[in-house]
C-alpha cells in the first residue's frame, strides 16, 4: 500500500472519530445556530449579541468574537428581564428556557432537557455592563469570567412544561393527567375535547387551544 493511500485512510478514520466525538454535543444548544439576540435587563440595559441557550448547563451563553470566539455566560442572569430571538420572547430560567407564548391570559412553555451524564458540568462566573441598546460582539466583564469548556454530558430529549394562569394562581402541567387535575370540575368535558381534537401535548398550538377551551368553561 502506498504511503499516500495510507495517509488518506488515516485521515478518513480521524474524520470519523472526530465526527462521532462531536455528536453528543449537537443537541447541547436550544437553537440550531447562534444568532443575534436582544437581551433586556431589568434595570433598562439592552444589547444585541450572538447567543444561544446551553441546555446542559441551564443558561444563556454568547460568543465573544474578541476573545477567540469563546463561549461565555451572560452576566447577572438573575437580572435579565427577557430575551428576544426574532419574534420569540424567553425568560432566562433554569433548567431550560421559558418561552412566553402570550401574556393575557398568561401561557408559557418551559423547554426542559433530559440530560445524560458523562462528566461533571462546568461552571461560569462574571458580570456584564451595557449602558444603551447596541449591537455588540463582546461584553465587558466586571469580574473574572470562566469560559464554557467541553462538556461530556448531553441532551437526550426535551419535554415541554406548560404554565397557565387560572384565576390568580399559576399552574404547571406536562401531561393530560396533570392538566385534568387543574380543571377537575370539568374533567368529562375536557376528556371529550381531547379525544375529539386528538390533542397532542407536545404541540404548543394544540395545548394553547385546549387551555382556551378549559378557561372558557371556568367562566360559564
Amino acid at each position: 500500500m502506498r504511503f499516500s493511500q495510507l495517509s488518506g485512510i488515516v485521515m478518513f478514520l480521524v474524520c470519523i472519530l472526530t465526527t462521532k466525538a462531536q455528536n453528543p454535543e449537537e443537541g447541547r444548544f436550544f437553537f440550531r445556530n447562534f444568532q443575534d439576540t436582544y437581551v433586556y435587563y431589568k434595570d433598562g440595559r439592552t444589547f444585541i449579541v450572538p447567543a444561544n441557550y446551553d441546555l446542559v448547563n441551564g443558561s444563556f451563553v454568547f460568543i465573544d468574537t474578541e476573545d477567540g470566539n469563546q463561549l461565555k455566560l451572560f452576566g447577572e442572569q438573575n437580572n435579565i428581564g427577557s430575551i428576544r430571538v426574532n419574534d420569540r420572547v424567553f425568560l432566562a430560567t433554569s433548567p431550560g428556557p421559558t418561552e412566553i407564548i402570550r401574556t393575557d391570559p398568561e401561557f408559557m412553555v418551559l423547554y426542559k432537557p433530559h440530560i445524560l451524564d458523562g462528566a461533571k458540568p462546568t461552571g461560569y462566573g462574571g458580570a456584564s455592563s451595557a449602558s444603551a441598546t447596541r449591537t455588540v460582539s463582546h461584553i465587558q466583564g466586571a469580574g473574572p469570567v470562566q469560559y464554557l469548556q467541553k462538556e461530556e454530558n448531553y441532551v437526550k430529549d426535551i419535554s415541554k412544561v406548560y404554565t397557565i394562569k387560572v384565576g390568580n394562581k399559576k399552574r404547571q402541567f406536562e401531561t393530560e393527567k396533570q392538566f385534568l387535575k387543574i380543571f377537575s370540575g370539568h374533567t368529562e368535558q375536557l376528556k371529550q375535547y381531547i379525544a375529539d381534537k386528538q390533542i397532542d401535548f407536545n404541540s404548543i398550538i394544540q395545548v394553547e387551544q385546549l387551555c382556551n377551551y378549559a378557561l372558557s368553561l371556568c367562566t360559564k
